[in-house]
């Protein structure tokens, strides 16, 4: 099934968010300090562009509307994000940092993120089970998954296990992450190892997955460093199936149909984009109210129909026509431990080079 958001229905939806911010904005911002935003503010925002330009129309136009905060969008990658709030400390240029999780998790050890826990958002209550990192270096705004990306005209039979990697007809056709990619190869490793033993501790399930790996080799066409990289040579028909985070999946998908999400059924890491509040940060409330904001029925709602992301409640209403596109079922997303994996990355990535690239 093939799924394609025009702008205008964008724009339409934007509207009617913003027809009904005031009454988002009484759940949304109660009790995260509305009062101390009596006279206009303004918020800086980050997020990762690309798709996310549609944050505008979906979160800041209607959070204006109801809290006469004025939000600002800067395009910042995490490491980017992170590297000017440390060089910025005592006066950070964002009020608000999306950031993915491990960066979060660093951002906090390093003294660059200011610390919250639930009782700091009243949307907090209506959220899924490992939205909030224990930590408490921020609150997940949305979930993306890895998940592998398959040309359905080239593989024709169902692809429904991480294991179907190693089957015949796969044989030429396999791109992988490669180690400089790093959040994608170790997620990728994540779920294999999962796949195998079902817990990333598992030493056994570990050597087993690099060794399926290592046999696997012959049979990859080739590694790539940049994102983008296999979608491009998918939508030519150069490659046939890649692990790849699901939001760029969607992406083609909407530009070639036969470009689709597998979910493998062994399970797909979640990973989270974080809303974090930089220590020093100017408007601590309005940060929280905004970040609340987000986590709002309606406006989880706006940004699964818009960018198809997996929501970080359970509550929501997702389109018949969009629910075979992301991930619905709880049960097939898992998260991996941060402090586990901040550990084990450059191990596993180091190996991976030598024993799988090399």
């Amino acid at each position: 099934m093939s799924f394609e958001m025009r702008r205008r229905d964008l724009l339409v939806g934007g509207s009617k968010l913003a027809l009904g911010a005031a009454a988002l904005g009484v759940t949304g911002l109660a009790g995260a300090g509305t009062s101390a935003m009596a006279q206009e503010t303004t918020l800086r925002v980050t997020h990762f562009g690309g798709p996310y330009q549609a944050l505008t129309d979906i979160i800041a136009k209607p959070y204006e509307a109801a809290s006469k905060t004025r939000v600002i969008y800067d395009v910042e990658i995490s490491p980017g994000a992170m590297a000017k709030i440390q060089t910025q400390k005592s006066d950070p240029p964002f009020d608000v940092v999306m950031v993915s999780r491990a960066w979060g998790l660093r951002g906090l050890k390093g003294g660059l993120l200011a610390k919250v826990s639930p009782s700091d958002f009243p949307e907090a209550s209506n959220l899924s089970p490992d939205i909030f990192p224990a930590e408490g270096w921020g609150v997940g705004t949305i979930l993306d998954t890895i998940d592998l990306m398959v040309d359905t005209k080239q593989i024709t039979t169902p692809v429904t296990s991480w294991m179907d990697l190693w089957r015949d007809d796969m044989k030429g056709k396999i791109m992988l992450p490669s180690a400089v990619n790093g959040a994608t190869a170790f997620g990728f490793l994540a779920c294999v190892v999962h796949a195998i033993g079902g817990d990333m501790k598992s030493e056994a399930a570990v050597n087993e997955a690099f060794a399926r790996l290592k046999a696997l080799k012959p049979d990859v066409r080739s590694f790539y460093a940049d994102g983008a990289q296999p979608n491009m040579l998918m939508e030519r028909g150069d490659i046939a199936v890649a692990p790849q985070f699901a939001i760029r999946i969607h992406n083609s998908s909407r530009v070639v149909p036969q470009i689709r999400k597998a979910s493998p059924k062994e399970g797909v890491l979640a990973v989270p984009y974080d809303l974090c509040i930089p220590v020093n940060a100017r408007n601590v409330a309005a940060s929280k109210a905004y970040i609340n904001f987000t986590l709002t029925k309606a406006i989880q709602e706006a940004m699964v129909t818009s960018l198809l992301v997996t929501p970080v409640r359970p509550d929501v209403t997702i389109p018949a026509n969009i629910a075979p596109l992301i991930n619905v079922d709880p049960k097939l997303v898992f998260f991996e431990d941060e402090e586990y994996a901040a550990v084990k990355q450059r191990e596993w990535l180091d190996r991976y080079t030598r024993e799988v690239q090399s």
